[in-house]
């Protein structure tokens, strides 16, 4: 993507070494601008007085979506100034069905999930519109058909 617009980026998640290896692999890309977050994920203080900094788009890294992982979605998207790219590793469909209606832009499978994809669904979520369709990983929709 080299002719790509620079994106800013902030990496979400419960987890230090997957959020490590996450900002890891795209801080050497030209193309993004890693934002980092002061505060864990969950931390209660979260976003209270809207001091944390905010990428054009939030990597989120959740094993599931559980409540913890979906406050944590809910907050990121709140506003719509955010576009979301959830990276999971398990998803029931009414779950995804949740995460679309919460406004995530892209869905990738954790264990699909390659530095190359990565980058592609950052840069399509920061080009789309909110109303835009959530992009799915296609195999993550052929899991439920």
């Amino acid at each position: 993507m080299p002719d790509a617009p620079r994106v800013t980026v902030t990496v979400h998640g419960p987890d230090p070494l997957s959020r490590a290896g996450v900002v890891r692999h795209l801080r050497h890309e030209p193309t993004v601008e890693l934002i980092d977050r002061p505060r864990p994920f969950g931390d209660a203080f979260g976003d209270a007085f809207g001091d944390e900094p905010r990428g054009t788009v939030a990597v989120m890294l959740a094993e599931r979506l559980d409540a913890r992982a979906g406050a944590e979605l809910r907050r990121l998207v709140r506003g719509g100034e955010q576009r979301v790219v959830l990276v999971t590793g398990e998803l029931r469909e009414t779950e995804l069905m949740a995460v679309v209606e919460y406004g995530v832009r892209a869905v990738l499978w954790q264990h699909r999930a390659t530095p190359r994809r990565l980058l592609r669904a950052v840069h399509r979520a920061a080009r789309a519109a909110r109303t835009d369709p959530c992009g799915v990983d296609r195999r993550l929709t052929e899991h439920f058909v």
